[in-house]
């Protein structure tokens, strides 16, 4: 049985993509969220749709390295070994403000920084084929574009910048691109990719039913940023699963199991290089893996 971890499971994307992937037996389906309640309820959703009953849930809130190591700690006593990790829980910047018990920005935390550490931390357990999946946005490059400023500013001085998010989904394609080419370098099977799902107006996230006006307007002027629900979660359970997306890696899927070219700054060497550097020193850790 493969082992398949989602973080922020409970609702959304991940809970419609868990959803998918536990149709087929051959798969243990961990929900990684840190609402328990609503971890649970959706543990159970998806365990009776399914008829799958190796869908579990365990606690995680990627705003804090704690509660990452925590988890990763818990997880690989649990269960050993991972085969696919999808990198998806997030929060919006629009929402969510301040700083972390730990001192970092909370949207630099949640999106990035708490999946860096968890990826790092589970990388010796992946199988050898086993798939990383970081979730970014097509907002990694909003309209007017962005200008890097600087790890150090992204983790601590960024809190009223209205751009956070954007950058914080950037870091996650910085982290693809590092990442691969570190695997790459060791002759690694495993792969590690970025999805973008678009913006989906039925989640949570986006704000839900209650904001039809914005979710018509950006499906109405920006075709290009909107996404399905349907469509993408079924395309990140493909991506996560099936035998023909194996080989892929270093690649940034835009909605669907069709790959393009992320923004020309997502491509920045030296820019990948300061923040993998940086997020090492901020989770404590040496080099890839602990």
């Amino acid at each position: 049985m493969k082992n398949v971890i989602i973080t922020g499971a409970n609702s959304g994307l991940g809970f419609e993509t868990a959803k998918k992937i536990a149709k087929d037996q051959e798969f243990r389906v961990i929900l990684a969220c840190r609402n328990a309640e609503k971890a649970e309820a959706a543990r159970n959703a998806i365990a009776k749709e399914t008829g799958n009953e190796n869908v579990g849930f365990m606690i995680l809130d990627t705003s804090l390295l704690s509660s990452v190591r925590a988890f990763a700690e818990n997880y690989i006593a649990k269960y050993g070994t991972v085969d696919v990790l999808i990198n998806n829980a997030g929060i919006s910047s629009m929402r969510d403000s301040g700083t972390t018990a730990e001192g970092f920005e909370v949207v630099f935390a949640t999106n990035y920084l708490g999946h860096f550490l968890l990826t790092q931390l589970l990388l010796p357990r992946l199988s050898a084929n086993g798939r990383v999946i970081n979730v970014t946005s097509d907002m990694h490059n909003p309209p007017g574009g962005i200008e890097w400023k600087g790890v150090e500013y992204l983790a601590h001085e960024a809190m009223d910048d209205r751009k956070r998010y954007s950058y914080s989904k950037l870091c996650a394609i910085y982290l693809t691109h590092k990442l691969d080419e570190m695997l790459k370098e060791k002759g690694s099977a495993i792969t590690v990719n970025s999805f973008n799902p678009g913006f989906m107006a039925t989640t949570n996230f986006s704000g839900g039913h209650a904001d039809k006006m914005r979710a018509l307007a950006v499906k109405t002027t920006m075709p290009e940023r909107y996404g399905e629900l349907e469509t993408s979660s079924d395309a990140l359970a493909q991506i996560a699963t099936q035998a023909q997306f194996s080989g892929i890696s270093g690649a940034y899927f835009d909605r669907s199991t069709n790959t393009k070219k992320s923004s020309e700054l997502s491509y920045s060497k030296e820019n990948q290089e300061e923040l993998w550097k940086k997020s090492l020193a901020y989770c404590g850790l040496d080099g890839a893996g602990e």
